[in-house]
C-alpha cells in the first residue's frame, strides 16, 4: 500500500485528537513523532471485548445452551495473557492479578441471565454484525475507517442498534459531556446510514460501559453495566459532521494529502488537562502555551 493511499484514511480517533489539540495531531500524524506504549488497561479492554463478542456471537448465531457452555473467564484469561505477553507489557503480579479479578467480576455480572434478557434478548434482536467495518468516502479523497463493535436488528420494526463496548475504571460521568467520546457513535450512525441506505430515524446508538470498580460504601445498589445513549438527533449529527468536515478541510488537500504548512494551534485545555498525558508536554517539546483557535 502506498504512502499516499495511507494518508487518505482517517479514523475517529484521529479526528478526536485533532479536536482536542491540533498541535499534538500535527506532531503525531504529520511529523510522525508519536510513540505508542501499550499498557494493562488497553490489553484488558481488548480481552474483555473479545470475550463478550465471542459469547454474544455464539448466543445469537447458535443457541443459549451452546453459549452458556463457554468458559468465559477462561477465554478472557487466555486473551488477556496473550495481549500482555505479545506486547511485552511491564507489570507486577499484583497488578496483573487485579485486572484478572476485575475481568471475572465484569463477566459474572454481564452474562447473568437476567442481564442478558434485559439488554440482549434474543427474542427481540437478531445479530447483523460483530466488528462491522466502515470505509466511507468523506471528501478531499479522504475515507473514514472504523469498526462497530456490534450491530443488532430489531425483529419487529427493522430498527438498527449500534453498540460500542467501553471498559472503564468507574462509571462514566464527565465522559458523557466529552465531545471526543460521544461524537464517535454519532459519526458511525451517519456513516452506517449512508453505507446501508437506512434512514437515520431507524438507527439508535449506545455505549455499554463495563466498570472495573464499584464505589466503596455506596448507599445504593451498583451495577458494573452502564448504558449511555448519547443524543443522536439530526441536529446533533449535523453538528458533528460539520466539525468532522472542518477537520478534513483543514488538514487535507483535495488530493487527500496532509497539509504540512498550515498552523496547527496548541490547545492545553482547562488547567492544561490536555497536556496531562501528552508525550510532548512530558518531554518538554511543547511550551503548553495556548494558541487562539475557533472551533
Amino acid at each position: 500500500m502506498s504512502e499516499e493511499i495511507q494518508k487518505k484514511k482517517v479514523s475517529h480517533s484521529q479526528f478526536s485528537n485533532w479536536w482536542t489539540c491540533p498541535y499534538k495531531w500535527y506532531r503525531d500524524v504529520i511529523l510522525k513523532e508519536k510513540t505508542f506504549e501499550d499498557n494493562l488497561i488497553m490489553s484488558f479492554g481488548t480481552a474483555i471485548h473479545k470475550t463478550i463478542q465471542n459469547y454474544l456471537k455464539t448466543l445469537y448465531n447458535e443457541n443459549n445452551e451452546t453459549a452458556n457452555k463457554i468458559d468465559n473467564f477462561e477465554f478472557f484469561k487466555l486473551a488477556f495473557k496473550k495481549e500482555v505477553d505479545t506486547k511485552k507489557i511491564p507489570h507486577t503480579d499484583t497488578e496483573y492479578n487485579e485486572f484478572v479479578e476485575d475481568g471475572r467480576n465484569i463477566l459474572m455480572e454481564f452474562i447473568e441471565p437476567s442481564n442478558i434478557l434485559q439488554h440482549f434478548p434474543k427474542s427481540k434482536w437478531e445479530l447483523l454484525a460483530i466488528e462491522d467495518e466502515l470505509n466511507v468516502d468523506i471528501l478531499n479523497n479522504v475515507t473514514l475507517t472504523g469498526f462497530i463493535d456490534m450491530v443488532l436488528k430489531e425483529k419487529t420494526t427493522g430498527n438498527i442498534r449500534i453498540i460500542d463496548f467501553k471498559t472503564s475504571t468507574n462509571a462514566w460521568k464527565y465522559q458523557k459531556e466529552d465531545f471526543t467520546k460521544t461524537s464517535q457513535l454519532l459519526i458511525y450512525k451517519s456513516l452506517y446510514s449512508k453505507k446501508y441506505n437506512i434512514p437515520l430515524s431507524k438507527i439508535q446508538v449506545e455505549f455499554v460501559i463495563l466498570k472495573r470498580k464499584l464505589y466503596e460504601n455506596a448507599n445504593y445498589p451498583q451495577s458494573r453495566i452502564q448504558i449511555f445513549k448519547p443524543p443522536a438527533y439530526q441536529s446533533n449529527i449535523s453538528q458533528v459532521i460539520q466539525k468532522f468536515t472542518k477537520f478534513v478541510n483543514t488538514c487535507f488537500t483535495t488530493d487527500g494529502i496532509h497539509k504540512a504548512n498550515v498552523k496547527y494551534p496548541k490547545i492545553p485545555g482547562k488547567g492544561k488537562s490536555n497536556c496531562k498525558y501528552c508525550q510532548y508536554a512530558k518531554n518538554k517539546k511543547c511550551d503548553q502555551i495556548p494558541d487562539i483557535i475557533e472551533k
